[in-house]
């Protein structure tokens, strides 16, 4: 799914050739194949962009798609359907499966410390604090990653760290933050990453499972562009699903979109006895 923070460039278009190619080879064969992508459209970076457009990210996001379609269309790509995760369809999936996990206790809450900004009143999500590069010393670098020297870090590494948007020098403060235990599943994953994946890719994953698998942090806090978790509004702070938990559900939710047009339900593809192959064309950088 194409992220809506920028245009689409050359790595796009490989994957969505191939994608495309696939797709009419299938239909040659006279097999029925439905070709499915959307716009992947929330998170701090669409955020971000939009701010500095002076734009809404709703609108930031509306540009991007028409964009991104244009662009396709120029290549001849040929979805049945494109699709956005800022949809209702991918609003409530996301809800039904967090209802899933909480029921079945796969999420959990934990304290962490944040830097926070008490001038704006606002935690401060990676990529609105600001300084310099911990491992190379670049100025004015984003506090996940250098763009100089490709290194990764937590904001709290940066040295002297800002905030972006005002530059006031962050304090650091606890959040309660949601976390779902990635554990519960390692022996399922140890079993179905190298029957799904190529050798040289499960080998390499696998290196993580010498020691148990750390819990994922699912939740930002506000301001978060992205869908409300429901029922986490204490004290009138409100808590969003992180970009990565809405973002895979769009495949789902983008099929769903289409089967609705056709008549036809999304338990045909994606449910339990559904008989249907589902391949994902996926940039190589993942």
């Amino acid at each position: 799914l194409p992220y809506a923070n920028g245009p689409i460039h050359i790595g796009h278009m490989m994957e969505h050739i191939e994608a495309d190619i696939y797709s009419r080879f299938q239909k040659m064969q006279g097999n029925e194949c439905i070709f499915i992508c959307a716009d992947d459209t929330h998170g701090t970076p669409i955020m971000i962009a939009a701010r500095n457009a002076g734009v809404t990210p709703e609108a930031w996001i509306e540009k991007s798609y028409h964009e991104h379609l244009k662009d396709f269309q120029g290549f001849s790509i040929g979805f049945d359907h494109y699709g956005s995760t800022n949809s209702l369809e991918n609003k409530k999936l996301c809800e039904l499966f967090y209802e899933r996990m909480s029921v079945k206790k796969f999420v959990h809450k934990k304290p962490i410390e944040q830097l926070y900004c008490e001038h704006d009143k606002m935690f401060l999500p990676d990529r609105f604090v600001k300084g310099t590069c911990p491992k190379c010393g670049a100025l004015d670098q984003y506090g996940d990653s250098c763009d100089v020297c490709g290194a990764t870090y937590g904001p709290d590494e940066l040295k002297n760290p800002g905030c972006s948007i005002c530059g006031t020098k962050p304090v650091k403060k606890p959040s309660d933050h949601i976390f779902f235990k990635l554990n519960e599943f390692k022996k399922y994953l140890t079993e179905w990453l190298p029957a799904h994946t190529a050798p040289e890719i499960s080998k390499k994953m696998l290196e993580w499972f010498n020691e148990d698998l750390r819990d994922w942090d699912i939740s930002r806090d506000e301001p978060y562009f992205g869908f409300q978790i429901p029922g986490e509004d204490q004290e009138g702070h409100k808590k969003y699903f992180y970009v990565w938990v809405d973002a895979p559900m769009g495949y789902v939710s983008a099929s769903e979109q289409y089967l609705k047009k056709q008549n036809r339900e999304l338990s045909e593809f994606w449910g339990e006895q559904s008989k249907a192959e589902v391949y994902h064309f996926i940039g190589k950088d993942i």
